[in-house]
C-alpha cells in the first residue's frame, strides 16, 4: 500500500567523614608517550624525586605522570605504588588509592605508613565492615601508626552501630598513644551524634592539647552550626582556623561554602571555592562545589559536565544524583531527571529532597497521578511537608481537582503563613475555581508587595488568558520597574502585541527587548519568525548569523539556523550540517543531538542515525532520551535483537518507567515473539495503569487476544480517569469497529469529537458511518465540516483515501488536488495523488513522487511510490532501482521486497527476483501473501 495516514552534609551516625564523594578515576593519569625500554634506563630514584619535587610545588597531576611512568617500567616499586596511592587518596579517589595502597603492601611498602591510609580509604568508601574483618585484629609495631589505625577502626565500628566495639578500639589506641589526637577527636565525634554538648566540651580539651588539629577545628566548626545556629561568626571563625591549619581540608571548605550559599550570598560562597580549588583543584568535594556554582549562576552546559564526570566514579552519591537530576530539569531533560531522582529515592528512600524532585519532575511532565503517588508519604506525617503539600496541590490542579488543590493550599498556608509563593498557588487555584475577581485581585496585592516576579509572571499570564490585554500590559509595567534593564518586559510587550494583533508593534517591542540584550534569544525567535511569516527567511537567518558572530560557538543559533533551513525548503545537507556544528561546539547538550539523530531518521538515513546515537551515548552514557532512539533506529534498521537489548537497558535506567516496556514490546513483537511482547505491555501497566499510552497498549493486545470485553474495561476506565480527553471514547471506537458494531463505534467517535484532544476521531467517524452502510450521513458530516473548516487538508486527504479506497480514482484526484490547491508541498497528497495518476496511465505521477521525495527522502512508502510511476511510464530500471532503496529502508516490510520482485520479473530479470521470492518464501505463516508468492516462484522458475 503506498498511501499514507494522518496518522544527591554528613549524618549524625558518620564519624568524621565529612561529605565524601569517593570519585573513582577522576583524575585521568598522563599518557606515556616514552616506551618502556626508555623508560627502564631512567634512575629509578630520579624519578622518584622528580615526583617528589612535583608535589611539593603542588602539581600533582605532574607527579603522577611521573610515577606511573616510574611503575610501568618496575611495577614492584613499593614506593612509587605508595606514593600513587597517596596521592589518588589526597584527590578523593578512594577506590583507586584503595588498590594501589594494597599493592604497595603487597610489594613490602612499611606498614605503618601505608596501612593506616589503606584503612581511611576503606573508612571513606563506607567498607567499615571489610576494614574490621581484614584489619581488626592487627597490630602495627610502630605506635602511633597502630593508634591511627585503630581510631580508623573505632569509626569503622560505629559507621556498623557497634559503639561499643569502637570504645574498645579507642581504648587500645589511647593506651598505645595516650592523648592521641586523632583517637581522642573520634571520641568526640562518638559523643557528638547524641551529646554534642560534651562533644564540644571535649574538643575545647583536646584543641588545649592539639591547638593546630585541623580536623578538630573542623569537628567544633560543625558542631557550632548545629547546637548555635544564630552564632554564626563563631562558626566561621572554627572552619577559618580549620583552613589555617590545613589549607586542602576539603571539609572546611565544603561547610563554609554551604553555609554561605545557604545564606544566599554567593560572591563569599565564590571567594571560598576558589581558595578551596587553589587548594585542592583535583578532589572530587572541589569539583562538586565547581558543578554546584555552575548550576547556580545558570551555567547548566558546564554543570552537566562536571556531574557526569562525578557520576562516573560515585554513581550512589545522595548529593551527586541530585544534583545532575536538578540541572536536567532545568535543561528540561525530564527523562534523565527523572532517572537520577528515581535511583537517588530508591537508594536513600528516607531523601526527602529525592523525593520532592521526584514529584517536582513528574509534575513538569504532566504526569500527575504519579507525582501524587510519590509525594503522598511526605504528606501523610504529622506536620505534613509544606513544599509537598505544594506540589500535591498543583498535582490535583492539573488533573482538574480544584477542590482538593484548594484543601492542600490552604493547609500549606496555615503552615507557612505569609509565604509569598503559597498566596500566588492559592490565587491561581480561585482563578481555577472561576473565582476570577479575587483571583486576580490577590495576584496583584502579591505582585504589588513582592520583590520578586513569580505573581507578576502569574498576573500576567491569567490576564492574556482572559484576554484583558490591557490589564495584561498594566502588569508587564509593573514588572518593568522590577526589571529596568532585562529584556522580559519588552519581549512580553511583543508577545500582548501579537495577540491584539499588531504585528509591527509586536516587531518595536521585540526589537527594543533586543537593546536590552542583543542575545535575548526569544525575542531574536519571535523577529525570526516574523520575517518567514513575511516571507523574508534571509532577514530570519541574518539575525542567528549575527548571534553566530557575536557568539562563535552559540550552539542555540546553529539550531535555530537549521530549523530556518527546514521551514524555507534548504537542502537536508545544510540542515544536516547546522546540527553537526552545535553537536561539537556543545558536545554535552542534549537537544542538539537529539535533532540531529531526528533529522536522521525521518529522512531514513538509519546508519547515519545509528553513528549518531552511539556517538551520543559515548558524551551522554545511559541517557534515557538516547537509548530509546538507538533502539528505535535498530528498530528500523531491522536488528530486533541490538534493539531488545538498548531497550532493556532504557528499562533498568528508568525502572519506574513504562516507556521502555513498551518498546520492549514493539521490539518482541517485530520479532515474531508475542508472547514476550504480552509479558512487557503488562509490565508497562504494572508501572502506570493511568497512561494513556499503556491503556492503548493494553487495548491492542486485548483484542489480539480475542478479548473485546477486557479491551472495552480499559477504555471505560480512561474515561471515567480524564473524562474531558477523547482518547477513552476513541478507544471505544476503535473496538466496537473491529467487532463490527458500528452504531456504538459512531456514538464513541462522536463524543470524542467533542472533548479535548480529539486527534482524528472525525476522520474514524466518517469512515465508521461509511463502513456500517450510511454513506449519506458520512457524506454530510464531511460537508458540514468543510463549510465550518474549509482549511482542513486532513479531512480532504482523508476523504481521498475514502474514494481510493472504494476504486473511485477520479474523485480521490479531485480530492488531493484540492488539497494541493491549498499546499502545494503537502508529502501525502502528492504521493497519493501520484498513486492515482499511475494507476490510470496518466501523466505527471513521476513528477509528484519526485517532488513528496524531495520534501521526505527516504521514506520507504514514497520510494514505493515513485517506482510505482516509473514503471507505469515503462522506465523499469529506475523502477528497480527506486524500489530497491524502499526495500534496504524498510527491510522488515515484506510489501515492498514483493514488488521489488514483480517489477524484476517484468523486466526480464528472473535470477534477482527468485532471491527476493525466496526471503519471502522463508517468512512462511508470517506473511499472508505466501499463495502469490508460490506462483510468482513458479514464473520465475527454477
Amino acid at each position: 500500500m503506498r498511501k499514507h495516514r494522518h496518522h544527591r552534609r554528613k549524618t549524625n551516625k558518620t564519624p568524621w567523614i565529612i561529605g565524601g564523594i569517593g570519585v573513582a578515576a577522576l583524575i585521568a593519569g598522563g599518557a606515556l608517550w616514552m616506551n618502556r625500554d626508555r623508560w627502564v634506563s631512567v634512575n629509578e630514584a630520579e624519578l622518584l624525586a622528580s615526583a617528589q619535587q612535583s608535589i611539593a610545588q603542588h602539581k600533582p597531576d605532574a607527579a603522577r605522570v611521573q610515577i606511573k611512568a616510574l611503575l610501568q617500567a618496575n611495577p614492584q616499586s613499593a614506593q612509587g605504588r605508595f606514593m600513587l596511592g597517596k596521592l589518588l587518596h589526597d584527590a578523593g579517589d578512594m577506590v583507586s588509592a584503595e588498590a594501589e595502597l594494597r599493592r604497595a603492601l603487597e610489594v613490602g611498602y612499611p606498614e605503618a605508613e601505608a596501612l593506616p591510609l589503606l584503612a581511611h580509604s576503606l573508612l571513606m568508601l563506607k567498607k567499615g565492615a571489610t576494614l574490621i574483618l581484614q584489619y581488626g585484629q592487627h597490630d602495627i609495631a610502630e605506635a602511633a601508626a597502630d593508634a591511627e589505625l585503630k581510631s580508623h577502626l573505632a569509626a569503622a565500628a560505629l559507621l556498623e552501630g557497634n559503639p561499643a566495639q569502637a570504645e574498645g578500639f579507642l581504648a587500645k589506641a589511647l593506651t598505645r598513644v595516650p592523648h592521641f589526637g586523632p583517637a581522642l577527636l573520634a571520641r568526640a565525634r562518638m559523643l557528638a551524634a547524641d551529646k554534642p554538648a560534651e562533644a564540644l566540651s571535649e574538643l575545647e580539651s583536646l584543641l588545649a592539647q592539639h591547638p593546630q588539629m585541623a580536623e578538630a577545628w573542623l569537628l567544633k566548626g560543625e558542631l557550632l552550626q548545629r547546637t548555635q545556629p544564630t552564632n554564626a561568626a563563631a562558626m566561621v571563625e572554627a572552619l577559618q582556623t580549620a583552613i589555617k591549619f590545613q589549607p586542602d581540608l576539603v571539609g572546611a571548605h565544603s561547610a563554609l561554602i554551604g553555609h554561605f550559599l545557604g545564606k544566599s550570598d554567593v560572591p563569599a560562597a565564590t571567594a571560598q571555592f576558589a581558595a578551596m580549588q587553589k587548594a585542592a583543584p583535583t578532589h572530587s568535594q572541589t569539583i562538586f562545589f565547581e558543578a554546584l556554582l555552575a548550576d547556580q549562576r545558570g551555567d547548566l552546559p558546564k554543570a552537566r559536565d562536571l556531574t557526569q564526570l562525578l557520576l562516573r566514579g560515585a554513581p550512589d552519591n545522595l548529593r551527586v544524583l541530585l544534583l545532575a537530576g536538578r540541572v536536567e530539569f532545568r535543561l528540561n531533560a525530564l527523562v534523565q531527571a527523572e532517572a537520577y531522582f528515581a535511583k537517588a529515592l530508591q537508594a536513600f528512600p528516607q531523601s526527602a529532597q529525592a523525593r520532592r524532585q521526584l514529584g517536582s519532575t513528574h509534575l513538569r511532565a504532566g504526569q500527575s497521578d504519579k507525582a501524587i503517588s510519590v509525594l503522598r508519604p511526605l504528606v501523610d506525617t504529622d506536620p505534613p511537608d509544606v513544599d509537598a503539600l505544594m506540589l500535591i496541590a498543583q498535582a490535583q490542579l492539573l488533573q482538574g481537582d480544584v477542590k482538593g488543590a484548594d484543601l492542600n493550599f490552604s493547609r500549606a498556608a496555615r503552615l507557612r503563613p505569609g509565604d509569598t509563593q503559597l498566596r500566588t498557588a492559592m490565587a491561581v487555584t480561585q482563578l481555577a475555581k472561576g473565582q476570577d475577581s479575587a483571583g486576580l485581585n490577590e495576584l496583584q496585592a502579591v505582585a504589588a508587595n513582592d520583590k520578586g516576579t513569580t505573581a507578576d509572571m502569574a498576573l500576567i499570564s491569567a490576564r492574556m488568558q482572559r484576554k484583558d490585554l490591557a490589564g495584561a500590559l498594566k502588569a508587564v509595567d509593573a514588572l518593568a520597574a522590577k526589571l529596568p534593564d532585562e529584556a522580559l518586559p519588552q519581549h512580553l510587550r511583543g508577545r500582548i502585541a501579537l495577540a491584539q494583533p499588531d504585528r509591527a508593534a509586536a516587531r518595536k517591542h521585540f526589537e527594543a527587548a533586543l537593546t536590552k540584550d542583543a542575545d535575548y534569544l526569544p525575542s531574536l525567535a519571535a523577529l525570526a519568525q516574523l520575517d518567514v511569516q513575511d516571507k523574508q527567511p534571509a532577514a530570519a537567518k541574518a539575525r542567528f548569523e549575527g548571534l553566530l558572530k557575536r557568539k562563535p560557538g552559540s550552539a542555540a543559533a546553529m539550531m535555530a539556523l537549521a530549523e530556518l533551513s527546514e521551514l524555507s525548503g534548504g537542502p537536508i545537507d545544510e540542515r544536516s550540517q547546522w546540527l553537526e556544528q552545535a553537536v561539537k561546539a556543545a558536545p554535552t547538550e542534549l537537544l542538539p543531538r537529539l535533532m540531529l539523530a531526528d533529522q536522521q531518521l525521518n529522512n531514513r538515513q538509519i546508519k547515519a542515525a545509528l553513528g549518531s546515537l552511539q556517538a551520543g551515548l559515548a558524551a551522554l552514557p545511559d541517557n534515557p532520551e538516547l537509548l530509546d532512539r538507538l533502539g528505535r533506529a535498530q528498530l528500523l534498521a531491522g536488528d530486533t535483537q541490538q534493539a531488545i537489548s538498548a531497550f532493556t537497558k532504557l528499562a533498568a535506567v528508568t525502572p519506574k518507567a513504562a516507556l521502555p516496556h513498551l518498546r520492549l514490546a514493539d521490539a518482541h513483537l517485530a520479532a515474531n515473539n508475542p508472547t514476550a511482547m504480552a509479558a512487557e505491555v503488562r509490565r508497562a501497566a504494572d508501572i502506570a495503569p493511568q497512561s494513556p499510552a499503556v491503556q492503548q497498549a493494553l487495548v491492542k493486545l486485548a483484542m489480539q487476544e480475542g478479548k473485546p470485553a477486557q479491551a472495552l474495561a480499559v477504555a471505560r476506565a480512561a474515561q471515567s480517569q480524564r473524562p474531558t480527553d477523547a482518547q477513552g471514547f476513541t478507544l471505544e471506537g476503535e473496538i466496537e469497529v473491529a467487532s463490527r458494531h458500528y452504531d456504538a463505534a459512531a456514538a464513541a467517535f462522536r463524543k470524542a469529537v467533542t472533548l479535548n484532544n480529539p486527534g482524528d476521531a472525525l476522520l474514524r467517524l466518517h469512515a465508521t458511518l461509511v463502513a456500517g452502510g450510511k454513506a449519506a450521513e458520512a457524506d454530510k458530516l464531511a460537508s458540514d465540516w468543510l463549510k465550518s473548516h474549509p482549511e482542513d487538508q486532513g479531512l480532504l486527504l482523508h476523504l481521498g483515501d475514502m474514494a481510493l479506497a472504494a476504486g473511485k480514482l477520479d474523485e480521490a484526484e479531485a480530492r488531493y488536488r484540492e488539497v494541493l490547491a491549498k499546499d502545494a508541498n503537502q508529502v501525502l497528497a502528492n504521493n497519493n495523488l501520484a498513486f492515482v495518476l499511475a494507476r490510470q496511465k496518466k501523466p505527471g505521477a513521476v513528477t509528484l513522487a519526485e517532488k513528496a521525495l524531495k520534501v521526505a527522502p527516504g521514506t520507504p512508502a514514497l520510494l514505493d511510490t515513485l517506482a510505482m510511476a516509473l514503471a507505469a511510464e515503462q522506465q523499469l530500471p529506475s523502477a528497480i532501482t527506486v524500489q530497491a532503496q524502499a526495500v534496504a529502508a524498510a527491510p522488515l516490510l515484506p510489501q515492498y521486497r514483493l514488488q521489488l520482485a514483480k517489477l524484476q520479473l517484468q523486466a526480464g530479470d528472473k535470477v534477482n527476483a527468485r532471491l527476493e521470492l525466496a526471503k519471502l518464501a522463508k517468512l512462511g505463516a508470517a506473511y499472508p501473501k505466501q499463495a502469490e508468492v508460490a506462483e510468482l516462484i513458479k514464473q520465475a522458475g527454477n
